[in-house]
Order: structure tokens, then C-alpha cells, then sequence
């Protein structure tokens, strides 16, 4: 990915050898600035930053459209003279719970010579599932064929919501959201089942809404071999032992 960012009379471009990231990913990034002015420009305040961004906010440019996670530590005492430019580099590396992209937010990377971020460039960086968190939710798809309603990222916690499908163990199920994040190496599940319960009488049998939660917490010891590869079997019996407090029989 490439950027360039004018702040007159400097040029400021942004370079990422990455078309998107992975959640514990490295990032490494280049910042070129070049003075196309006559006189010498001091750079007080450098900066290249990791945010995440909520895109509703970043397209009005308002003031709190970013929340800084990172900040590079960039030389700030250079003075550019007229026609000379100068190379900074720098990697971030992003938490295995570190915000996926979704369709209200992104992380970006800004850049230029300020401290307020509405005043620096800015570049998208879309961030996918770590591969381990991907391979839950696949599953869920592939296996119990539940229906993709949106993803999306709170707190720490990677979320999918998920229609139940029109299978007999789920007809009391109306919607599932999955949360997973690592804690260490272990990785931690929480399920919210919106279900329809029944309200029995003498006279008549009624459906309520209602919520049920399932908490679980996976060792690396369980959901993986050695050399990181998934234990696909754990994974399937782990979500079908959660899936079963809210199947029925019908």
C-alpha cells in the first residue's frame, strides 16, 4: 500500500508492503518526507500512528473520528533542508486481539508532521480474523450451517452474529453471536443464544424471547497440535457441547 499526504511544502508518502493484516501480524511501514520548499523545514512533530478509525466520522473529518492505539518513536529533531528528503521506518505489531475491519470501523496508519490527527495523512489498513479465531467461525458455517449475519470487533473481542439455521435442533433459536478472543495462549468463547421459550398453560402454549449464555475457555493444549495446526475434531465438539444447551428435540 502506498500513500502520499502534501503539507506544503513538504510531501510526506507512506509506504506498506502489506495489502491487508492478520490480527498478531507485523506491520512495517516507511515514511519518506521530501522539502520541495527553498528554506529549510524543522520536524518537530513527526509522527506516524496506528488508530482505529470509525468510518462514519473519518468521511465527516470530525476531531474524534480516531483513537490512537500506537505511536512510533520517529527521530524528531532533523531539519530538512530545500530539496532534501529523509526515511523513517518503523513496524507495528498488531495484538491477536488487535480491531478487524468491519463496515463501521478500521485501523489506519497516520502520518505528516502534527499532533492532532485530522491534521495528518491517512491510509486503511484492513485487518482479517487471526487464523485460529477463522477456523472457529468456518466451522460454524461449514459444519452446523449457521447463516452469517456480520462481523465485527468490541473490546478485545473478535464477533460474529450468526442466524440460526432452519434445522430441527435449532427451531427455538432465533440468533447466535459468538465472541472469541486470546487470553494468553488460550483462547476464550462466549455464546448468546436469543431463543424463543415456551409459556405453557392449561389453555395455551405460547412462544417468549428469551437469552441464554455459554461460556468456554480453550487451552492451546486442546485446540492445538504441535506447530500451531488446529485439532478441527476438539473444535467441532466444543461448539456442538455449546450448540446442545440450547437444541431441542422437535
Amino acid at each position: 500500500m502506498r500513500s502520499v499526504y502534501i503539507q506544503k511544502p513538504l510531501e510526506f508518502r507512506l509506504e506498506v508492503p502489506l495489502e491487508a493484516a492478520i490480527q498478531g501480524d507485523i506491520v512495517p511501514c516507511a515514511v519518506t518526507v521530501k522539502n520541495h520548499g527553498s528554506d529549510p523545514v524543522a520536524l518537530p512533530q513527526l509522527s506516524l500512528r496506528l488508530a482505529l478509525g470509525v468510518l462514519k466520522k473519518v468521511k465527516a473529518k470530525a476531531e474524534d473520528a480516531f483513537s490512537v492505539l500506537e505511536r512510533a518513536d520517529l527521530d524528531r529533531s532533523n531539519v530538512l533542508p530545500a530539496g532534501g528528503d529523509l526515511v523513517s521506518v518503523w513496524q507495528f505489531t498488531l495484538d491477536r486481539n488487535a480491531p478487524v475491519s468491519d463496515k463501521n470501523q478500521t485501523l489506519f496508519l497516520l502520518y505528516g508532521n502534527g499532533e492532532e490527527c485530522v491534521s495528518l495523512g491517512q491510509i486503511p489498513l484492513t485487518v482479517k480474523m487471526h487464523p485460529h479465531v477463522r477456523a472457529i467461525f468456518d466451522t460454524c458455517e461449514t459444519v452446523f450451517s449457521l447463516i452469517n449475519k456480520g462481523e465485527s470487533w468490541k473490546d478485545g473481542w473478535t464477533i460474529v452474529k450468526y442466524k440460526a439455521p432452519d434445522l430441527r435442533k435449532f427451531s427455538l433459536v432465533e440468533e447466535i453471536l459468538i465472541a472469541v478472543r486470546f487470553v494468553d495462549d488460550s483462547l476464550e468463547l462466549v455464546y448468546t443464544f436469543k431463543v424463543k421459550k415456551i409459556d405453557a398453560t392449561a389453555h395455551s402454549l405460547n412462544f417468549k424471547k428469551g437469552k441464554a449464555e455459554v461460556s468456554q475457555t480453550w487451552t492451546s493444549q486442546d485446540y492445538l497440535f504441535g506447530g500451531g495446526f488446529i485439532r478441527q475434531e476438539f473444535i467441532e465438539k466444543m461448539l456442538d457441547e455449546a450448540f446442545s444447551v440450547v437444541a431441542t428435540g422437535f
